[in-house]
């Protein structure tokens, strides 16, 4: 598989004061569904959970699992990190906007590598949460950033993924209240 032009000013990216209001919103909704007290530790654990689901479905995508899966849950699972990234930023009130120069800078010749620099990312945003070592701004915006940057290395539309997500979380219904 060829890497798409890596020239910065070609990246598509979803509109991220669209994708702020996204999570905010998202945010709002899960508040009435689920202990207010526990949303710090529930968002970082989600973000982690769907960075491990996207690793997985490109495992699967590209041969390296037991089992073969299509390239469409690639990009449904690349959605759900920028969905939960963003809804994490809402949760904890930190927000920094992602400029494609951050994104250039991540673009990695090699598309399993910048799948795997995405998992990273979440990783050491984890962990700097963990240890209180890094704002979550600056975490959030570098695995916003891998994001983006691994959309274009498996030239992903992430905004068209994105808008078929969103229909999904509004539609599917959600938890009763406690």
């Amino acid at each position: 598989m060829s890497r798409p032009d890596t020239d910065h000013t070609t990246l598509l990216i979803p509109e991220p004061a669209r994708m702020f209001d996204l999570g905010q919103q998202i945010a709002t909704e899960m508040r009435k569904h689920f202990p207010v007290q526990d949303e710090r530790d529930r968002q970082i654990l989600a973000l982690a959970e769907e960075a491990g689901e996207f690793v997985a479905a490109y495992r699967r995508w590209t041969g390296r699992a037991r089992r073969t899966g299509p390239f469409t849950d690639v990009i449904d699972e690349l959605a759900d990190v920028l969905i939960t990234a963003y809804v994490t930023s809402a949760v904890l009130d930190s927000w920094v906007p992602v400029r494609r120069d951050d994104i250039a800078r991540l673009l990695t010749e090699e598309p399993v590598r910048q799948v795997m620099h995405l998992h990273a990312s979440v990783g050491a945003f984890v962990q700097e949460q963990l240890d209180n070592t890094s704002t979550p701004a600056t975490g959030l915006n570098r695995v916003i950033a891998a994001t983006h940057a691994t959309a274009h290395a498996l030239d992903i539309d992430l905004q068209a993924a994105v808008d078929a997500k969103t229909q999904i979380v509004f539609t599917r219904g959600w938890r009763d209240p406690r």
